[in-house]
């Protein structure tokens, strides 16, 4: 499926909160933040768009429900796998932060040892005594 744009931005507003209402005016404030007008049409463009999309045609609303001039709700079940993906990325994420930590400190190591070696002379080397 192809998505983009606001259609995108509001499937993702319906994931947040899966078989909960989203008001009309949560949607106009996450889609047009910086706006005051009203965009009833708008929304009305917008959910439509992100319907066709999702194959949903007329009034077979398998995905987006309506609640009439209240907003709309997302009725598809939101599997495990979604939450699943999500954990998975801050593990990821975790063990990327981690691998960055060890490499700063491999190399803040090596950097205070050239620096160390610098300023103490190497040890005497014994010769071994000519008699």
């Amino acid at each position: 499926m192809k998505l983009s744009g606001q259609a995108l931005d509001l499937l993702a507003l319906l994931l947040e909160r899966p078989g909960e209402l989203v008001t009309r005016s949560e949607i106009e404030r996450r889609l047009w933040p910086d706006r005051t007008v009203e965009f009833d049409h708008s929304v009305d463009v917008v959910v439509s768009r992100l319907r066709a999309t999702l194959g949903e045609k007329g009034s077979d609303a398998a995905c987006v429900e309506t609640v009439p001039r209240r907003g709309y709700r997302l009725v598809v079940p939101v599997t495990a796998a979604t939450e699943q993906r999500r954990q998975w990325r801050g593990a990821r994420r975790a063990l990327t932060y981690a691998a960055i930590a060890v490499l700063a400190a491999i190399l803040t190591i090596l950097i205070a040892r050239t620096r160390y070696d610098r300023f103490i002379p190497p040890a005497p080397v014994a010769r071994p005594s000519t008699r």
